[in-house]
Order: structure tokens, then sequence, then C-alpha cells
């Protein structure tokens, strides 16, 4: 029994080399004879330059370090080891032991003390046991790279998180726009990812993992060209490594979004179709009565006040019917060639009769080509983002527009960012902007923002909206330069 067992080590030992290095050619030799009995690889060396000389100190998982030798100390030596080796277990080997020394050299990355004179058995129990921990942490290594292997070449996004470092495949680089290095970090993660929002998402990612992941996590994403993204992040969690599954749920949530968009819009329709008839011929008729009411009046100029008030405020009425009718119709477009800043210019001049005394400024990169777009539902949308921001700037609107070009996998897109100094909006306001039928104005339907997004949506283009309360609204507005008809 104690034959196979000692034939059992010697064999898992046979692979395992040992650098014995100590200026006592008697020490070396008897130290050597003692391992190889044991099944290890021994090499030897007689002082610091000795050692140093050797190529690959990497490739030896055990170093027996005397602490002193003729042409060092192996408190100075042991940083120069560590660097070349980090894997490398250093046991230290002296006659002259004070817990001082004892302690620095710990400090330094030292595995093991060994005292002269010492037992052959206590320099094999001892070595032993580190021959133990450098195969676990072998198979550990060996492990984590087959796991790196999987994560890099899954065709799936996939992320592979050891501690606070993050290893990203294609997939997510491709989904992304950013390179690994860039975001290689749980802290770049979310940082560059999630921009504003990277507080609010990163603690919604760690109450997830506390628990185990459960449940997935989404996870509101800016792309490298500014395209907004959402995506699910299903994790597994083992000791300090992770693994995330990422999808890019995007379009399955637009898909669901739209869906519930037009089970809506079919409702809103079929009751603006049953109410137009009667809704139309009611307005006319109170119109027909105004107009005989007024030649009665003639001359009496505070009642003439109040039914130009009354007419007004069936133009309100019917300017809310047909906004409700617009949300609840199709989007047909017109598609031909336009230059954005045309089109901005020419939203801004329409305005100019009812909003005078305000600022528009564009600018925009040199050469920008024109897009396929309906001129008429686009500015329609830039009127709209205009009003509002004429609206929460007071009396005298300073606005700001830029557009830039990226190119992205889809083909180029057009950005357009509209930016205000007005009151800004709530968190609340800003969360709600696009839902039908929500507004903070004492008129209107709530309707605006909501058609805004519908056009853009049709353009096959995206629109979001950033602010804070005090530091103004920014609106951003993609398009792709060639809208599918």
């Amino acid at each position: 029994m104690t034959n196979r067992l000692t034939g059992d080590i010697t064999a898992a030992n046979a692979l395992l080399r040992v650098l014995i290095v100590d200026d006592d050619q008697a020490m070396r030799s008897s130290v050597r004879r003692v391992l190889r009995l044991d099944g290890y690889q021994v090499t030897t060396a007689g002082s610091c330059a000795e050692m140093l000389g050797l190529g690959n100190l990497d490739g030896f998982f055990a170093i027996l370090l005397d602490r002193k030798l003729p042409d060092g100390d192996s408190s100075k030596l042991i940083a120069q080891v560590r660097e070349r080796a980090p894997n490398t277990a250093i046991l230290i080997i002296t006659g002259h032991a004070d817990m001082d020394s004892t302690l620095v050299a710990f400090r330094q990355g030292v595995d093991d003390y060994l005292i002269k004179p010492f037992e052959p058995d206590t320099l094999r129990s001892r070595l032993g046991s580190l021959a133990e921990l450098y195969r676990m942490k072998l198979e550990l290594r060996e492990s984590e790279s087959r796991m790196r292997f999987m994560v890099e070449n899954l065709p799936a996004g996939a992320v592979y998180v050891d501690r606070e470092t993050l290893l990203i495949n294609r997939a997510v680089e491709a989904m992304t726009g950013y390179a690994g290095s860039e975001i290689g970090s749980v802290e770049a993660w979310f940082s560059v990812l999630c921009c504003d929002k990277s507080d609010e998402c990163r603690k919604k990612y760690q109450l997830v993992k506390e628990a185990g992941f459960p449940d997935a996590c989404v996870l509101p994403i800016t792309r490298r060209d500014g395209v907004p993204r959402e995506l699910e992040l299903a994790g597994y969690r083992y000791d300090h490594h992770e693994v995330w599954l990422v999808t890019d749920i995007t379009e399955l949530h637009n898909a669901q979004k739209k869906l519930v968009q037009s089970e809506r819009l079919a409702a809103i329709g079929q009751m603006v179709t049953g109410l137009a008839h009667e809704s139309r011929n009611a307005l006319q008729r109170a119109r027909g009565c105004l107009d005989l009411l007024e030649l009665d009046l003639e001359g009496q100029s505070e009642q003439l006040d109040l039914t130009a008030r009354i007419r007004r405020s069936l133009g309100d009425l019917q300017r809310n019917y047909e906004e409700v009718r617009d949300y609840a119709a199709p989007i047909n477009l017109r598609l031909s060639d336009w230059q954005l800043v045309t089109l901005l210019q020419h939203a801004f001049e329409d305005l100019q009769c009812e909003f005078g005394g305000h600022d528009l400024r564009i600018e925009a990169q040199d050469g920008l080509p024109p897009i396929r777009a309906d001129e008429h539902r686009l500015k329609q949308v830039f009127r709209n983002v205009f009003e509002n921001s004429i609206a929460a700037s007071g009396c005298k609107a300073e606005i700001t527009v830029s557009i830039d070009r990226q190119r992205c996998e889809n083909g180029a897109h057009q950005t357009v960012t509209i930016q205000d100094r007005g009151e800004g909006m709530s968190p609340e306001t800003l969360a709600r902007l696009f839902e039908p039928f929500y507004t903070t104005k004492q008129s209107g339907t709530g309707l605006g923002m909501a058609i805004c997004q519908r056009v853009i949506d049709a353009h096959g283009g995206t629109l979001r909206a950033t602010s804070k309360p005090g530091a103004g609204t920014t609106i951003h507005i993609s398009l792709p330069e060639q809208t599918k008809p």
C-alpha cells in the first residue's frame, strides 16, 4: 500500500520542476536527491546571477531560495522573481530567522519559510502542499481558459466576468459598437454604455446579482453611434466569476410596443370614425349660429368679444379633433430628397408669424447629403419640438440645432439634436413625454410628441429626449438617409 501511494505521488510530481538556489553545494545536492525521489525535476543554482541567468523562471512550480547568497539578499531578489514568475511558489530556506525578516518576506509574496537544518520529511510535506495548491491553480486557469474560449467563440452575445474585469465576445462588440478594451471592466460597462443612467442600471444589476440572477436584467444602453438599444442580460455566477448571456431585445420590445399601440390606435380610430360625422356637423351648426348672432349684435363690442371667444374655442375643439384623427390615422410617407437644414429653417419660419422674437442657430457638418423623407411630416415634427422649446423658454427662446452624420451596420444616419435653455422637465414628465394624451399644459390633447414619435418611427428613425429641471431639454432625432417606403 505504501509503495503504491509513493508511486502515485512520484507520477503526479513527474511534470513539476523545482529550482534550488543555495550557495552550499552539499545542501543543494542533498535536497536535490530527496526531491528526485518524489519525482520532481530539479535544477540548481549557486548564486543570484546564476538563477537570473536561467531563461524561464515561470516554468518552475517552486523555487527554494536561500535567504543569504554571496551576490545578493533574497529580500531584494523576491520582487524580480515575482515579476518573472508570478505563478511560481517561493520557499525561503535560512539558518538566520527572525520575526521582522519573516514578516517582510511574506509581505513580498513568499509562500513558505523553512529554518535550517530541516528534516527531509518536513521539506517534502511543505513542498507537497505547495504542489497540490499549484495543481489546483493550474486546473482553475485551464478552466478559465476554456471558459474564455467558449465566451469568445459563442455566436450569441456573451461576457465573462472575473471580479471587476470583463471579457467580451465579438457578438457583444457588434451590439454595442465598442471594442472589448473600451468596456473591459464592470465600471466601464455601465459608465460608457448606460451614460446618464449608469448608477440606476448598476443598482438594478447589483440587485439581480445578489439574488443569484433569478431573472434577466434589461439595461437601456446607447451604442457608439448614438442609437439607443435595450439589452437583456441573463447571468450565471460561481465564486467571483460570472457569465452574462446578452441579447439585444430592442426589436422585440419595439414590436411589442407597436402591437399595443396598434390595438390602441384601432380603438381610437373606431371611436373617431363614429364621432366624426356628428362632431363636424355640430361644429358647423355652432359656427352658423354664431354668424347669425354676430349680425344681430353689430355695434355691441362687448357681446361681439364674447362671440369671438366662442369662435376661438370652437376652433380649438376642431384642432383637437383633427389632432386625434391624425394620431389614429395610418402614416403614409411621400418620400423625396431633402436637406435637413432646409426643413428645419422652413419649420422655424412657419412659427415666426405666431411666435416672433426667438433665435435659432443651426450647426451642421459640411457636405451633408440629402435624406429621403416626407417634407410635410418632418416639418410637423420640427414645428412641434420648436413650439415646446418656445413654450418652455418664456419670452425669448434660444434654440440650438446640430446635425451630425454617422455610419452604422444598417447604413448612414443623420442625427438632429435640438437643445433649448428652458425650464426643463421633471423625471416623471420626461418618462411620459411620448405617452399619448399625457400633457402638463392647460390646453391641447397631449398627442404632439406621440405623433412626432410615430412619424420618426415611420421613417425608420429614433426619437428620444434628455432633460433636467432648470437645465433645458434636448431632443435627439436619428434618421436614416435612405428611408424605405
